[in-house]
């Protein structure tokens, strides 16, 4: 196995110090604030979305390093990285629409 190198290992901890030190404190802030449900909603999406793109930025990174380094073709992990995103966009179209968006 390879091993993640510190670019990987940083983007990772950001992305959990993000997700678990700073999100709760944003959040009650806009409870707080008295912010409508929707504008909350919203700033749930971002922060999950800042999140998501931190984690996936450094697994995206750690799997083409792997695939190079082992040997497999870039094409394979384009095409498995693709097909996620696929998927992850008809997930959340679909629960949009199930949601009266």
């Amino acid at each position: 196995m390879v091993s993640p190198d510190r670019r990987e290992i940083t983007l990772i901890i950001l992305a959990f110090v993000w997700f678990f030190v700073i999100t709760p404190p944003l959040l009650l802030l806009s409870i707080r604030l008295g912010l409508s449900p929707t504008m909350r909603v919203w700033i749930g999406w971002a922060v999950f979305l800042i999140f998501a793109l931190l984690g996936g930025t450094a697994v995206f990174l750690y799997t083409r390093r792997v695939a190079r380094e082992m040997g497999a073709p870039g094409l394979v992990v384009a095409v498995i990285w693709i097909g996620l995103a696929i998927l992850l966009a008809r997930g959340l179209l679909s629960a949009l629409r199930s949601i009266g968006h």
